[in-house]
C-alpha cells in the first residue's frame, strides 16, 4: 500500500508507527508540520506563527498538492481535531484517524471549538482508530459514527521491552512527560518521605516537557541531594534498559487512555504504582498487577512504592501476571497487524471486520 501518514514527525510513536509499516513493504510518507529524525524523511508542511487553531488548516492547500503529487492508497491521520482536520480538509478517501487519547478525552471535552473539529473530521472518516475501550466510548460520544470506530491497543515490542536479568535495588522510574496531565508534582511530593525511610531508593525521571524546569526546582526542595536524576528524553533502545532494571514504575496522570508507559513497565516487570483512572483499569487493577490511588492521594502512592520495595512476592506474582496480559492483549506485532487488516478492507473498498473478527 502507499500510505500517507499526518501526523507530529517529532514524536517517537509517531516514528515507530511508520518503521512498522515500512518494515511491513508499504511505502509510508510522513507528511508533518514538526520537524522528524531525518531516517523518518517526513515531508515538511507550511507551520505558520499561528496558534493550532490556523496553523494545521493553513497548512492544508500544501498538503493536497503533496497528496495529489503522491496519490496514496490510504491516508492515515494521528491526533483527531489537527492532522484528523487536516485529513478531512484534504478531501482523499479513505482515510484513517488515530485518536491519541488527550485528543479527545482532554482537549475536546472542555473546548467547544475542539469537539466541533474533532466531530468534523471523525465524521468524514473511514475509520476511527483508538487505543483502549475508553477513549473509543469518547470518540462515539464526540460523533464518530459507531459502525467505524474501533479499539486497538497499539501493544508493546516484547523482544525489546523484557526483564533484565537483574534489577536495580530501590530504582523508582517517571518515564512520563513533564505536563501538568501526568501530574509529577504528586509523585515528587509522594516521594520526598518515602527516600528518607528507604536508604537504597532513588528515582530517575525521563521525559520532557514544558514544567520541566519548575519540577527539577521543586526536585531540590523536596528530594535527598544525589537520590533523584532528570535525564531527559531518552529513545526507545534506552527507555526499555530503564524499565528492564527498575523495581518500581510510578505515573500519576489524571487522564490517559491506554498508557504506552505503562504496558512497556508492564512487559519490562516494572512494578506498576498507577493512578486510578479508567485507562490504567483497563489493564491492571487493585493488587492485580499493580497498586492503583488516586491521582492527588501523595499519601497512597508513597505507600504502594514503599509496598512494593518490600514485598518481594507481591511483586513477583504481579510481574508475572502483566506478562501474561501483554503476550495475551498487548503485543505490538499482533495489535499492529489487526490495524493493517483494517487498512487493507479500506484500500480494497471492503467492509471492516467487527472488531473480534480482525
Amino acid at each position: 500500500m502507499r500510505i500517507a501518514t499526518l501526523a507530529n514527525a517529532s514524536v517517537v510513536h509517531t516514528q515507530r508507527w511508520v518503521e512498522h509499516f515500512r518494515a511491513r513493504g508499504h511505502d509510508v510518507r510522513v507528511f508533518s508540520l514538526e520537524r522528524g529524525p531525518a531516517p523518518l524523511a517526513a515531508m515538511p508542511l507550511p507551520a505558520a506563527p499561528l496558534p493550532g487553531v490556523l496553523r494545521y488548516p493553513l497548512a492544508v492547500p500544501a498538503l493536497r498538492r503533496a497528496l495529489a503529487a503522491f496519490e496514496p492508497d490510504l491516508v492515515d491521520s494521528h491526533f483527531v481535531p489537527n492532522y484528523g482536520l487536516m485529513a478531512a480538509l484534504a478531501g482523499r478517501r479513505p482515510f484513517s484517524i488515530a485518536a491519541w487519547g488527550s485528543d479527545l478525552l482532554l482537549a475536546a471535552g472542555r473546548n467547544p471549538l475542539q469537539r466541533a473539529r474533532a466531530r468534523f473530521a471523525m465524521q468524514r472518516a473511514s475509520l476511527v482508530l483508538c487505543d483502549a475501550e475508553n477513549l473509543a466510548a469518547a470518540a462515539r460520544r464526540a460523533g464518530a459514527p459507531p459502525g467505524i470506530v474501533r479499539a486497538v491497543p497499539w501493544g508493546v515490542d516484547r523482544e525489546r521491552f523484557r526483564p533484565a536479568a537483574t534489577r536495580e535495588p530501590g530504582l523508582i522510574v517517571s518515564v512520563r512527560m513533564h505536563e501538568p496531565v501526568y501530574n509529577l508534582t504528586s509523585v515528587i511530593h509522594a516521594l520526598a518521605p518515602l527516600l528518607l525511610r528507604h536508604e537504597s531508593a532513588h528515582v530517575v525521571f525521563a521525559g520532557d516537557g514544558s514544567q520541566r524546569a519548575r519540577l527539577e526546582q521543586l526536585a531540590r526542595e523536596r528530594l535527598p541531594a544525589g537520590r533523584y536524576r532528570f535525564i531527559g528524553r531518552i529513545p526507545p533502545a534506552e527507555m526499555a534498559a530503564l524499565l528492564a532494571r527498575a523495581e518500581v514504575f510510578v505515573s500519576a496522570s489524571l487522564s490517559d487512555s491506554t498508557s504506552q508507559s505503562l504496558l512497556e513497565a508492564m512487559a519490562a516487570g516494572a512494578f506498576p504504582v498507577v493512578s486510578d483512572i479508567e485507562g490504567n483499569r483497563e489493564w491492571v487493577g487493585p493488587g492485580d498487577g499493580a497498586h492503583l490511588f488516586e491521582p492527588h492521594d501523595v499519601a497512597e502512592l508513597a505507600h504502594g512504592v514503599g509496598k512494593a520495595l518490600a514485598d518481594a512476592e507481591w511483586t513477583a506474582r504481579a510481574r508475572a501476571r502483566n506478562a501474561e496480559v501483554i503476550v495475551r492483549r498487548g503485543d505490538w506485532h499482533v495489535n499492529l497487524a489487526r490495524i493493517e487488516r483494517y487498512f487493507e478492507c479500506l484500500v480494497a473498498g471492503r467492509p471492516l471486520p467487527e472488531a473480534s473478527a480482525a
